[in-house]
């Protein structure tokens, strides 16, 4: 009697309703509370993306201090257009899934299984944002798909960088965990699901509303990320974009798309401030001087004393700026090292978003520095300390008619670990030790190049130096100080090679670095270097050391100073011995292309509004204007058709 009973109450409760379940027999509850879940799931990922960019702004607060409270918080509000539109795209896998039309959503495994969706779409763009937090500081702006580009470097260093950036590591865990354990649960699963009709037409109309976000509205144009700087201060859109955004838009779009501010050749060339013919050398003795062209990790300008009063890291290149010609107004073409050497040894500037050495057009007509100089007669070669293939230096250097590359893999083998810095290559005092001695080696003329690391990140310096050089305010202020001693033995060491009084040295930086005053915390503060000629037994003349010059300007510098005809020239360069012009150099941030003169700066941005930013007293030069966009379609014009040089017969 007792297991009847017990039986007949199975039954019964087999046969009543579930009262979990009740009110989700009807499938467009089951819709209402799939999506009122994703909202909440999506709504966290937005959140976390908001708290990433407190934790930029706080990274980089001085890139943003000259903004006012107000148009910080715009720039804030102005970010959930680019947060929505990259959460969509990111996670747009996991809203399908979230309102499949068919089948029970709800059920607990499903839930399993959208919950792992959810968290790996997610996890890697976080990763980026992270990223960038430290990242930005290298570039100065957002990363894009260049970091597929670095992918071997990153993999060789990644030890070193795990050891130095353990926190982004530790912060990329924190908030994997917390997308976890935040992560809204749904309710139990109903037993009974309808028709799919409704359930479709509702997830069309998500869609539909999912492509608007995507868009960033009805504009005629889909968000990019030029959209975002539209607030004053311009670095203010910087604040507002996010990594994943910036990365998204990036991939695929390697090509780049022509100009044509000038509708004929004949309008764009009449407009460029440039004379093929200008430093074409006819009837002139040539030189048979050495040159050595010495670039240093990360010597930004404002840690250079003779650049700033007498406050700096660099007493050496202070004390030979006395003996040679330092230029008050010198600017890098780019943000990064990649972006150097091109403009260093063939006059190329960073005038588009990738790097030319990784760009589609790295394999376009190149005439370097190294082409002109072997033509002549002269052996040359280039010295980094760092692992071959770094960077594509190695590549792009033969590329630009250097003959030699000494690298990691040319340092003496039996030296090779004592002088190792654990992290990058050899130790810059070491490493200038051996390049002195390799030179003495050459047959004259010879042209060298030499780019130093012991200034890049993490900033090592041998343990037996600790405690010798100012720290200063900043972690590579040390290695600033630690870098120009080794410059200094470099020099002592040279001057009693015979080759030293017969060479031109050329010095300068690839890039700025992290800033801590206000007079660099500026869009043109980021680019400003050193740029130092000398020569240990002449006068280089009555040079202007005020003039505006640029990295692409050592290239017709090195063959004016010569006197060298060059086969092939490019608008982009001028000899610093020119008397006839106060110089300009050519910047792009990533958004705006930037020409800079004496008196006033010429900004073009990618939907070509033009701004000018002039003395008080001055209006603006309506040639700057003209100018600027000559520059700037002669540049992407002639990549993309792979013509960019002036042929001189």
């Amino acid at each position: 009697m007792h297991r009847v009973c017990k039986a007949r109450a199975r039954v019964a409760a087999i046969k009543a309703p579930r009262a979990p379940y009740s009110t989700f027999t009807d499938n467009s509850f089951m819709f209402d509370t799939s999506f009122k879940l994703l909202l909440r799931r999506l709504g966290l990922i937005l959140g976390l993306y908001m708290l990433l960019r407190v934790v930029f702004f706080c990274f980089h607060y001085s890139t943003f201090a000259e903004a006012d409270a107000m148009e910080t918080l715009l720039a804030f509000l102005h970010g959930l257009r680019f947060d929505v539109a990259a959460i969509i795209i990111t996670n747009s896998l996991f809203i399908v899934l979230s309102l499949l039309p068919a089948g029970n959503t709800l059920h607990p495994r499903y839930q399993r299984l959208l919950k792992w969706v959810f968290v790996l779409s997610n996890a890697p763009f976080i990763a980026l944002a992270l990223v960038d937090v430290e990242f930005f500081s290298f570039i100065g702006r957002r990363s894009s798909n260049e970091l597929f580009t670095i992918t071997n470097d990153i993999t060789n260093q990644l030890g070193q960088l795990l050891s130095n950036y353990w926190y982004l590591g530790l912060a990329f865990l924190l908030l994997v965990l917390c997308l976890v354990k935040l992560y809204p649960k749904a309710p139990a699963a109903p037993a009974v699901t309808a028709s799919v009709w409704k359930r479709s037409l509702c997830l069309l109309l998500v869609a539909a509303f999912a492509v608007f976000g995507i868009r960033g509205g009805w504009q005629l144009k889909p968000l990019r990320p030029s959209h975002a700087f539209v607030l004053e201060p311009p670095s203010l859109g910087h604040l507002t974009l996010n990594t994943p955004f910036t990365f998204i838009k990036s991939v695929g779009k390697a090509q780049l798309e022509e100009k044509h501010y000038y509708s004929t050749e004949e309008e764009l060339l009449a407009a460029l401030p440039f004379n093929p013919d200008q430093y074409k050398q006819q009837d002139v003795e040539q030189k048979r001087e050495n040159i050595v062209i010495i670039i240093l990790e990360g010597f930004a300008a404002e840690y250079v004393g003779a650049l700033n009063n007498g406050k700096g890291y660099t007493p050496f290149l202070d004390s030979l700026a006395t003996q040679g010609v330092l230029f008050e107004n010198a600017f890098a073409n780019g943000r990064k090292s990649i972006e150097a050497l091109p403009s260093i040894l063939a006059s190329i500037p960073s005038l588009m978003q990738e790097p030319f050495i990784t760009s589609p057009y790295q394999a376009n007509e190149l005439y370097g520095l190294g082409h002109a100089l072997q033509q002549e007669g002269y052996r040359t070669a280039m010295f980094h300390g760092a692992a071959n293939g770094t960077m594509g230096f190695n590549d792009f250097a033969r590329a630009a008619g250097i003959q030699e590359y000494y690298g990691l893999d040319e340092y003496p083998s039996t030296l090779r670990a004592s002088d190792f810095d654990g992290q990058w290559g050899i130790f810059d005092e070491p490493y200038l030790r051996y390049v002195s001695k390799e030179l003495t080696t050459f047959q004259e003329p010879f042209m060298a190049t030499l780019f130093t690391l012991s200034s890049h990140q993490p900033y090592t310096i041998p343990y037996k130096y600790k405690g010798r050089f100012p720290k200063g305010k900043l972690n590579i202020h040390e290695s600033i100080g630690y870098a120009d001693f080794a410059l200094r033995e470099f020099f002592a060491a040279a001057s009693r090679e015979p080759w030293y009084k017969n060479t031109l040295f050329i010095l300068t930086a690839d890039h700025t670095q992290e800033s801590i005053s206000p007079a660099y915390q500026n869009e043109l503060g980021h680019y400003r270097v050193p740029l130092l000629l000398f020569h240990p037994s002449k006068d280089l003349g009555d040079v202007n050391e005020t003039q505006v010059i640029q990295h692409t300007d050592i290239m017709p510098t090195v063959t004016d100073y010569l006197n060298i005809s060059v086969d092939k020239v490019l608008p982009f360069g001028r000899s610093v011995f020119d008397d006839n012009s106060s110089g300009r150099a050519l910047l792009y941030n990533g958004n705006a292309w930037f020409m800079v003169q004496q008196d006033e700066v010429t900004e073009l941005t990618q939907d070509n509004q033009v701004r000018f930013y002039t003395l008080a007293d001055m209006a603006p030069a309506p040639s700057a204007e003209q100018q600027l966009k000559a520059y700037v379609q002669y540049f992407i014009n002639g990549m993309i058709g792979n013509k960019l040089y002036f042929y001189n017969e």
